[in-house]
């Protein structure tokens, strides 16, 4: 007589089917009694398709839907979701389709929120603006002292004017007809 049996285990929080395991019989019982694991049945589970899960709930098997492997993103806030076992995109309210940078949710799609995406290249500008004139203002600071003392050399009156017309230049670059998104940096001296 065969003293082991498959039988089918299942998780015990989310009742996931695990795989199968065995059961051995009962040294103790004269009758075939069958020492069932924990979180075990003898029930087989149906076969689950894509994007499925059986799952083990009320003394039955059932199938659910599974997206847990599959990267799905928020259609309000275009963030990554992690779905549960249950879930679907249209339960979360998401998508599998990845959002591009400032993308809004329209209809059965991603468009590009233009207003945001302006923004954020003007706020880039605006930084990397302010980076390049502490660059300008740091080599002229020296370079008006030694006019203010009736110090400076001709290379430095030239070198001043060279990083004050770099300054004018680039407080000029809002004006630019493709800003932010296309920007002519000056050249420094």
């Amino acid at each position: 007589m065969n003293k082991q049996k498959s039988v089918y285990a299942y998780h015990p929080d989310t009742g996931e089917f695990l795989g199968i395991t065995t059961a051995n019989l009962s040294p103790l019982d004269v009758e075939e009694t069958w020492l069932i694991p924990a979180h075990a049945t003898e029930q087989e589970p149906p076969p689950a398709g894509d994007k499925q899960v059986a799952v083990y709930r009320d003394n039955g098997w059932q199938l659910a839907a599974d997206f847990r492997t599959i990267k799905l993103w928020s259609q309000a806030s275009a963030q990554p979701v992690t779905a549960k076992i249950g879930d679907t995109p249209d339960s979360l309210q998401a998508t599998e389709l990845e959002p591009p940078s400032f993308a809004i949710w329209v209809g059965r799609g991603w468009q590009i929120d233009a207003v945001a995406q302006r923004a954020a290249q003007a706020l880039t500008v605006e930084a990397e603006t302010a980076s390049r004139r502490a660059v300008a203002d740091a080599a002229i600071v020296p370079l008006e002292d030694a006019v203010e003392l009736e110090m400076a050399t001709p290379a430095e009156l030239a070198a001043m004017k060279s990083w004050k017309r770099y300054r004018v230049m680039l407080s000029r670059v809002p004006q630019q007809p493709g800003y932010p998104a296309a920007i002519e940096w000056p050249t420094a001296p």
